[in-house]
């Protein structure tokens, strides 16, 4: 009986010792110190700096940095951007009053053919050597009219990137060209230099052979793009440079109604003896408002009206 009754009192002390003790172990345990966080390193972001950057294919301008993001417009090969802003792969860009971004693989700080830009305060403009093709008679300018065809030419250091009136007109004729049928054109190919002409027009003949680069490229020079008054238009992308775009309605559209702003179907079909270049429905060239509607009323081409030939 003593024995169970000690027993038992021995419990009972562990027990309260237990109950005595327990809050002060859990207070000792909360008590210890933190040990403070490893401080993580600060990222350092530099402001990115706007540059101008060249397209070195055809390029879409998207709403958001990403493929997924809708696209605004394409932009054609050899077009100068303003990049405003950087981010994973991203240049956000300004192109014709448009903003949007477009990956970095295909821009580049560099025309073709390794020609600086001249934009850029570091590079100094390229200074051409004597290896230069002939461009026949330089600077043919026919009662205000500068005239560019197979026998008279620029000079490669002619670079006037695209003339500010011409974009002007051509940017209302795709306006009015939305408002009246309802149809997307775009000027996907407009000013060229001397050195990215003689990259396309080389490449025509490595693909194509010489006969075929004759009719439809021009050789270094001798490009009216290069006067920055030219501009390739088109309505769905893959009718770009096609003939099928001649049966579009954006094609017969632009036929009718270019005169309009100044501009004229500068290879016109059934004048290849004269222009020296096959039909091409999507090449216009501006030249007033004026002139164009005289050209076109007479259904002539740009040589038989200044040359009378």
């Amino acid at each position: 009986m003593h024995v169970r009754l000690k027993m038992i009192l021995g419990v009972l002390v562990l027990v309260i010792a237990a109950v005595i003790m327990l809050p002060r172990m859990l207070n000792d345990k909360e008590e210890e110190p933190e040990q403070p966080a490893a401080e993580e390193p600060v990222e350092v972001v530099e402001e990115f700096q706007e540059i101008y950057l060249f397209t070195t294919d055809y390029l879409n301008m998207r709403t958001g940095p990403g493929t997924e993001n809708e696209k605004v417009r394409t932009i054609p090969v050899g077009e100068k951007v303003r990049a405003i802003d950087y981010e994973d792969g991203w240049y956000l860009i300004e192109y014709n009053g448009q903003t949007g971004y477009s990956i970095e693989d295909y821009l580049s700080e560099l025309l073709e053919e390794g020609e600086p830009n001249p934009e850029s305060p570091e590079i100094e403009a390229p200074e051409e050597t004597q290896e230069e093709e002939d461009t026949g008679e330089i600077m043919k300018t026919i009662d205000g009219i500068l005239l560019v065809n197979k026998t008279y030419g620029l000079p490669s250091d002619y670079y006037p990137d695209v003339n500010s009136e011409a974009k002007q007109w051509v940017e209302q004729m795709i306006t009015n060209a939305k408002d009246e049928i309802n149809k997307e054109i775009i000027a996907f190919s407009g000013f060229r230099s001397y050195n990215y002409q003689k990259k396309l027009y080389n490449s025509s003949v490595e693909t194509d052979g010489e006969e075929y680069a004759q009719r439809y490229s021009a050789k270094p020079g001798h490009s009216e793009h290069q006067t920055g008054l030219a501009f390739d238009l088109g309505g769905q992308m893959k009718y770009w440079l096609e003939p099928e775009f001649a049966d579009t309605e954006e094609s017969v559209w632009l036929a009718e109604n270019a005169h309009r702003f100044g501009f004229i179907l500068r290879y016109p079909e059934d004048k290849e003896n004269i222009t020296g270049y096959a039909y091409e429905p999507w090449h216009f060239r501006y030249v007033g408002e004026d002139h164009a509607k005289k050209i076109y009323e007479e259904g002539i081409a740009l040589e038989e009206y200044l040359l009378g030939e």
